[in-house]
């Protein structure tokens, strides 16, 4: 098995990932409120460990991925009172809309998605363990964590409680023990609201009890690792970390991984803004894959800056190497229908690609991953635009640079169409984007097609460059001419 070090949160330094069963990783990764549509930066978290789950599959790991729908929660009601609708129906409609978003991204379903107010009898034994440990109490209809009894806390955030709660909205209530106690169960008394009966009264969990509650259940006290974005490291995730300590015995999670934020220009992303993008409004001008190439562009630590440059340098990069993949069967295609026996060389394939999942093993450093896949494209495209007929070698090399390329793209999750699916795809987004007019575009095509069999060069010449100014680049090729948006 491949030697993997992750940047662990707690530990603040990368270490060597050794997983508790040998062959096997468990995951738990921090899901959505489920009372909007997913934006961008929910996107980055998602396709981050989208990409880390497909790599550990593909180095040979067997892998349990969780990742939770929080159903039920004051945004939910509030919302769905604002509609005319139910807490129930608002969340399921978004949890459906969520996996319709991200699967036009790409990213794949976990292996479990529970909801909250599908476990709420385990939330409510989960709570009764931290009274008997001591480490609850009931506050009015409220159930708080008392957090002096938990010797640990601030361990993940690597800040004392006074400075964890400075700047931390905290919930007002005197008949807590102290400012920094956390709600475990809120108290409902109004009878047009969701809640359940408990020990406590009726009511309904507080945020952070879920998490603690599901990873456990369906991963066991202890696991591997833990995620999310780098905004929960403090309250949540250090508050998940009491909950699960404090109720049983276990490591809970071993390793702690946090994705950076999305800048939108450089600025936080936010409504007061106007800067806030959700993954639809992003679909309708952006390609599957340029996004995600987008998103492997920076280290999954760092903040990353959305902005019109960087997703169009992503477009460009990956429409290239689509290029480069369909230029390479375009050419191998006629050499293969003549000697079968042509097959690429599994230690050149192997010379590409280790580079490659040497990077990724390293803390998932995709944007050093990218520049191996750009010198193995770089060497296809030397190839491809090498003068005269390609010998049998020049033909095996290229067949290895294609195979290295795919096999880099099932690591991380591109290159899932055909070459000549993805660039159409390509161009109609590019098209939508700068508002092309492709029946004057085809119009301008035939035109030029009637200019040069009339080998009427100025007037062929003339359209080129008419086509250039609108943004459109021609392909002339031996089974016809085609085009695409430079």
């Amino acid at each position: 098995m491949i030697g993997l070090k992750i940047y662990d949160t707690a530990e603040k330094s990368k270490v060597d990932f050794k997983p508790l069963v040998d062959g096997k990783v468990s995951i738990y990764v921090c899901g959505l409120t489920v009372y909007d549509l997913p934006h961008i930066g929910h996107a980055r978290t998602f396709v981050v460990f989208d990409v880390f789950r497909r790599f550990l599959k593909k180095v040979g790991y067997e892998v349990k991925f969780v990742r939770n729908h929080t159903d039920i929660d004051d945004k939910i009601i509030r919302r769905s009172c604002e509609e005319g609708t139910t807490p129930e129906e608002l969340a399921t409609r978004m949890i459906d809309a969520l996996h319709e978003d991200m699967a036009s991204i790409d990213v794949e379903q976990a292996d479990i998605e529970p909801r909250v107010t599908q476990h709420i009898p385990d939330i409510i034994a989960f709570i009764q363990k931290l009274f008997d440990n001591g480490y609850a109490y009931q506050a009015g209809g409220d159930v708080y964590f008392r957090v002096s009894a938990f010797k640990d806390y601030g361990k993940l955030s690597h800040r004392n409680l006074d400075e964890m709660i400075n700047g931390v909205r905290i919930e007002v209530n005197e008949a807590k023990e102290a400012a920094g106690d956390f709600a475990l169960w809120k108290g409902e008394l109004s009878e047009d609201k969701p809640a359940w009966d408990s020990p406590w009264g009726r009511g309904r969990p507080g945020w952070h009890i879920e998490c603690s509650c599901m990873s456990t259940k369906y991963l066991s006290p202890s696991f591997d690792i833990h995620g999310g974005g780098r905004d929960l490291i403090f309250p949540h995730h250090e508050n998940e970390i009491a909950q699960a300590k404090g109720a049983q015995e276990g490591d809970f999670a071993r390793y702690w991984m946090h994705v950076g934020m999305v800048e939108i220009n450089g600025e936080k992303m936010s409504h007061s803004l106007k800067n806030f993008w959700t993954v639809r409004d992003i679909r309708k001008q952006v390609h599957p894959e340029a996004l995600r190439y987008f998103f492997l562009t920076t280290h999954y630590r760092n903040n990353i800056n959305f902005s019109h440059d960087t997703i169009q340098e992503a477009t460009l990069r990956i429409t290239s190497l689509y290029r480069t993949l369909e230029a390479a069967d375009r050419m191998c295609a006629p050499a293969l229908a003549k000697d079968a026996s042509l097959v690429a060389d599994d230690g050149f394939v192997a010379s590409q690609v280790d580079p490659f999942v040497e990077a990724m093993a390293d803390d998932l450093n995709t944007p050093k991953a990218l520049a191996v896949m750009a010198q193995t494209a770089k060497l296809a495209n030397e190839i491809i635009d090498a003068r005269g007929k390609k010998k049998p070698e020049q033909i095996r090399m290229l067949l290895g640079c294609r195979k290295a390329l795919q096999i880099m793209g099932d690591h991380c999750g591109l290159f899932s169409r055909a070459p000549e699916t993805a660039l159409l795809e390509l161009r109609e987004n590019a098209v939508r984007r700068l508002n092309l007019d492709v029946a004057e575009i085809e119009k301008l095509l035939a035109e030029r097609a009637q200019a040069r069999q009339e080998k009427n060069w100025a007037v062929s010449d003339q359209i080129r460059d008419r086509l250039a100014e609108m943004g459109v680049q021609i392909l002339d090729r031996p089974e016809g001419t085609t085009w695409q948006v430079s």
